[in-house]
């Protein structure tokens, strides 16, 4: 009588285990946020490594970089600023009075149009709501040091980053 109790305790803590498994399944797949506040960012660019840098720094961290064109931007007091491109153009820069001020960051379809996202992607940490926020459009003014921090969707992914350094 011993031995037929015995199996039918193992045989209630098999079925148990069996509905904890489930629910712990169901809890992973149909409660829990795919993109959870404390999950892992790609970081596509070191902004703090780039921005306000000269070519020769800018260089020494992306690499060696192609003249694409000349900007000319009375308002930020710019007549010939070098476009360079970076990583076979997925990151251009302008350079107006010798710094790295106007960044723009390509090929982004792989990410989601979200501020956690966004902001990772240029290795920022503080996660700040932006101030338009509308129509495939996210933008942040004067987040930090920045002036200027734009991103532009296509269909619900990121297309691109804009950075203004300094310039307006």
């Amino acid at each position: 009588m011993e031995h037929a109790t015995v199996k039918r305790k193992w045989a209630n803590w098999k079925f148990v285990s069996f509905v904890v498994i489930l629910i712990a399944i169901f809890i992973k797949f149909y409660v829990l946020d795919e993109h959870g506040e404390n999950a892992p960012v790609t970081v596509e660019l070191d902004l703090t490594q780039v921005a306000f840098r000269n070519q020769q720094e800018v260089e020494a961290i992306l690499g060696k970089g192609r003249l694409d064109s000349y900007f000319k931007d009375e308002k930020a007091g710019c007549d010939k600023c070098p476009k360079m491109i970076y990583r076979d153009g997925k990151i251009e820069v302008t350079y107006i009075n010798d710094i790295a001020d106007q960044i723009v960051l390509k090929d982004l379809s792989d990410f989601e149009f979200e501020n956690r996202v966004i902001l990772g992607l240029l290795n920022l940490k503080e996660n700040i709501a932006p101030k338009v926020d509308e129509d495939g459009v996210k933008r942040w003014d004067n987040y930090q040091k920045y002036s200027q921090i734009a991103a532009f969707s296509r269909n619900g992914h990121i297309d691109y980053i804009l950075v203004k350094s300094k310039t307006e």
